[in-house]
């Protein structure tokens, strides 16, 4: 495939498709251009039928992998420099994924975790994510490591109404996912949470416009999105 311009960012998304659309939409409304030709080119793959990669965690089997990698190799023969992958869960895979890549691949959780520091987070740290996110246990090794007390929503008992979120932004329900949503974050405020990280690409679909005075919200698409533009010099 010839393209005019060469892409410089790959990015592997359709996982689901509207959290890829949130992604690219944050990739533009962060760049501070003034026309087209000062954003930066880049090409989305949408690829929803990738199996799913948290039932596949959950049953231990490796069903996406094959497809990711498919995908990672798609982006490199275009000859992109970076690739970002907007689904959480799916960086389950990372270490396979880099040890093929001849383009580099930015993590998500590193992105997002960063963020913390920012915010000076001092108290306990929540993961909210799908299942298969919970049990590959990456979060859990970043947070721990970069010395946060971690947190999930099975602890509040609120994973069932996670993952109604989650299911509720893929069958398009927004309204419903942020009704949802705000008990969720109504629930874990009360529970001394200092901090969430939305960690699944739908769920910050169905947080937009949620604040508590006490707990802050980690986005960690749009911090996907800010590491991908300064990785290309564009400040934001």
């Amino acid at each position: 495939m010839s393209m005019p311009v060469r892409p410089r960012l790959g990015v592997i998304g359709g996982l689901g498709p509207m959290a890829s659309a949130d992604f690219y939409r944050k990739i533009v409304e962060l760049t501070p251009a003034r026309e087209d030709a000062e954003h930066l080119p880049l090409v989305l793959l949408s690829l929803p039928q990738i199996p799913d990669r948290s039932g596949a965690i959950l049953a231990e089997t490796d069903a996406p992998l094959p497809a990711l990698r498919q995908a990672v190799e798609t982006l490199d023969g275009l000859g992109v420099e970076a690739i970002a992958i907007v689904c959480n869960t799916a960086h389950h895979w990372y270490d396979e994924l880099t040890g093929s890549a001849r383009s580099t691949l930015l993590h998500i959780a590193d992105c997002a975790i960063a963020e913390l520091a920012v915010h000076r987070v001092a108290g306990p740290v929540m993961i909210l994510a799908t299942r298969g996110t919970l049990q590959s246990g990456f979060y859990q090794r970043k947070l721990a490591a970069a010395g946060y007390s971690v947190c999930t929503a099975f602890d509040i008992a609120a994973q069932a109404e996670v993952d109604t979120v989650i299911a509720r932004v893929k069958a398009g329900d927004l309204v419903g996912a942020r009704t949802v949503m705000s008990d969720v974050v109504e629930a874990a405020a009360a529970a001394g949470v200092k901090a969430g990280l939305l960690a699944c690409t739908e769920l910050p679909l169905a947080a937009e416009g949620l604040a508590s005075p006490d707990m802050v919200l980690i986005d960690p698409t749009a911090e996907l999105a800010r590491a991908c533009l300064r990785r290309f010099g564009i400040a934001v």
